[in-house]
């Protein structure tokens, strides 16, 4: 479990604990905050049928973990951990208990059926105890009829029952499913705080959990720091346009590494500090400039998330040549 969870857990183990979680709840963050990670371990809190039967007793022993903290030298509230090992913890790392539902889209977007599914499992009997659970993860990419056929389930609870969604994308979530959800907003840390938790030195203040792949994997930091030299060499001397497109069309990564890369562009050129500063001559294209390409990136980016079936190969095509027609206008301004 991520350490900057560990507030988030004692608060809802509190909640667990008094009988008063919410109904509804909504993790929240970038990409790689810890959502899913943190609703599992509730789900599993909720369902682990030692944990429910013993907790009074179990509060002072290797259910719950302890931390002391370093600031003030005090024990800080216990957070409840299943026991891994009753019936009902081993049928959910199985994923086969019967009172939790998770949904799964082999699609783009979660469709109206499934939260309909969802719906028919609350109006159920639970098989297990008196509890059922559900998990909707990248809850953001539901459809709009989806989304109102969920709203209908959070508005009228079954007893006993917690639906639980996820998203790293709230904005595009419907307003009437985050009021009716307790929202959780994590908030990782960032600069040389973060680079801490990943055993690494750097003055980069603005680095954050949007790098992750690249603090913590080896291989994508290689491939990260290639792509950028690419995208350099692209913009300064029209390289590489082919390597570039192939990585935004087929690399998860590559819309967001091509973003980090203009918007560290952009501080380099305002003389903030970055991770692995260029070389290149920033300068050569102007502020103007390079403002524009950014905002074409995340045009191109909006319409790769909100768009469905989107043609990610023209949609990258179409961003080249629209990058290349500023750097265009940017060398015959500098020739007048």
């Amino acid at each position: 479990m991520k350490t900057w969870l560990l507030a988030m857990q004692q608060q809802l183990s509190r909640q667990v604990r008094d009988n008063k979680l919410p109904h509804a709840l909504l993790f929240s963050g970038v990409d790689g905050a810890g959502q899913e990670e943190i609703a599992q371990w509730l789900i599993n809190v909720l369902l682990c049928q030692s944990l429910k039967e013993h907790v009074d007793k179990t509060l002072n022993k290797a259910s719950v973990l302890e931390e002391i903290n370093a600031d003030s030298a005090q024990l800080v509230a216990a957070v409840l951990q299943p026991c891994g090992i009753c019936k009902t913890c081993k049928l959910f790392a199985n994923n086969s208990y019967p009172d939790h539902l998770t949904i799964v889209s082999d699609k783009k977007n979660i469709g109206v059926e499934l939260i309909r599914d969802l719906s028919h499992f609350f109006e159920k009997t639970a098989h297990i105890g008196d509890m059922k659970t559900a998990l909707v993860n990248q809850a953001d990419t539901m459809t709009v009829s989806a989304a109102n056929a969920l709203l209908k389930t959070l508005e009228e609870p079954t007893e006993n029952s917690f639906i639980i969604l996820t998203t790293d994308s709230s904005d595009l979530l419907l307003p009437t499913i985050i009021s009716r959800c307790h929202e959780f907003e994590i908030r990782p840390p960032v600069g040389k705080e973060l680079l801490a938790e990943f055993n690494q030195q750097g003055d980069d203040a603005f680095v954050n959990l949007s790098h992750l792949s690249e603090l913590s994997d080896a291989e994508s930091a290689v491939a990260f720091a290639a792509f950028r030299d690419m995208v350099n060499k692209y913009l300064f001397a029209h390289q590489h346009r082919a390597d570039i497109l192939a990585i935004l069309v087929e690399h998860q990564a590559g819309y967001r590494w091509l973003e980090k890369i203009i918007v560290d562009m952009m501080r380099h050129q305002s003389g903030w500090p970055t991770v692995a500063s260029n070389n290149e001559p920033t300068d050569s294209i102007n502020k103007h400039q390079l403002w524009d390409i950014y905002n074409l990136v995340q045009v191109a980016n909006g319409k790769l998330k909100t768009i469905v079936q989107v043609n990610k190969q023209f949609l990258s095509e179409q961003l080249l040549a629209d990058i290349k027609v500023v750097l265009q206008n940017n060398e015959q301004t500098v020739e007048e």
